[in-house]
């Protein structure tokens, strides 16, 4: 038997696996096409949302051990409370230099090296990287704490607010050699500790503004991708590929394959960019959008200029 297009759907009694109608010629291939774009795009996401949830156990951790609520009746307690916010910022910083080779690597499969996007790419995030001291600052972290030690070695009372502050000693920064030509100059000109929740609600916001950036939402590909998948979509069914597998005792089972799983990753992946409607042209692919709210046109209009 052959791949056929199916849609599940409920019904009174449950769900039902229904005919919809053979593929044409070419279907399949494009339908494949389409979610290996997705896919792809969707990875990239993948990685951040894994910085993003190891930035989120920081500032979680942060917030409840700064409260003078939490008590901390030995020196034990406060040196395992030091111990543990330090192991979650050193993971935030090694998942920040993960989630940025693993989008070079990405970018180099996909595109090849040379290539334009590999050079777009890097020449982004060398903007970053000039621009804010807490980018290099954070790219470089990684490599003094293998060396030389933990960041976070200081706590303060802010008897006033009710709070503690975690600092990373300056000092100490100053007094490791180690550091790159680069990020030098940034140390050695430090006048004080570095605050870290000041530190987070900054690189928090610059790893946004980056992710942003680089992501590969707007493109021809993607967003003619996400077109295509859309046009199975139906409100009251999920489309499936299958095919009948026949036994011998003459009952049919279903062999089923995922259709727009990617599809649906990729349309919330590029709405929690805060991305909710944007377009692109190219000479190669005509006008490509993602318009899930009717922003740019309203429903009559894409049914009357056949852009559903």
């Amino acid at each position: 038997m052959y791949w056929q297009l199916y849609y599940l759907k409920k019904n009174s009694v449950g769900k039902r696996l229904e005919y919809e109608r053979d593929f044409e010629d070419g279907e399949l291939d494009l339908i494949n096409e389409c979610n290996k774009i997705l896919g792809d795009f969707n990875s990239f996401s993948d990685y951040y949302i894994m910085l993003k949830h190891s930035l989120i156990e920081l500032k979680e951790y942060l917030l409840k051990t700064e409260n003078f609520n939490y008590k901390l009746k030995s020196p034990l307690e406060l040196k395992n409370v030091i111990i543990e916010v330090n192991r979650k910022f050193i993971n935030f910083a090694s998942m920040f230099r993960t989630f940025l080779d693993y989008y070079e690597v990405q970018v180099n499969q996909i595109y090849g090296n040379p290539s334009d996007e590999l050079k777009e790419f890097k020449r982004k995030c060398s903007k970053y990287f000039d621009k804010y001291f807490e980018y290099r600052f954070l790219y470089n972290l990684r490599h003094y704490c293998v060396h030389y030690k933990v960041p976070i070695t200081k706590i303060t009372q802010n008897v006033e607010d009710k709070r503690r502050v975690f600092y990373i000693d300056s000092g100490q920064l100053k007094n490791w050699n180690g550091w790159k030509p680069i990020i030098k100059n940034d140390i050695e000109n430090l006048e004080k500790n570095i605050d870290i929740k000041e530190f987070i609600k900054k690189i928090e916001s610059i790893l946004n503004e980056l992710n942003k950036d680089i992501s590969y939402f707007n493109t021809s590909e993607v967003l003619g991708a996400i077109r295509i998948m859309k046009k199975y979509c139906k409100s009251d069914a999920a489309p499936y590929i299958a095919k009948k597998v026949e036994k011998g005792n003459g009952q049919t089972n279903f062999e089923i394959k995922n259709m727009i799983d990617d599809f649906v990753l990729a349309e919330n992946n590029i709405i929690n960019l805060g991305i909710l409607a944007c377009g692109v042209f190219n000479k190669d692919y005509g006008f490509q959008f993602f318009d899930p709210f009717n922003m740019m046109f309203t429903k009559e209009e894409k049914e009357k200029f056949g852009l559903n």
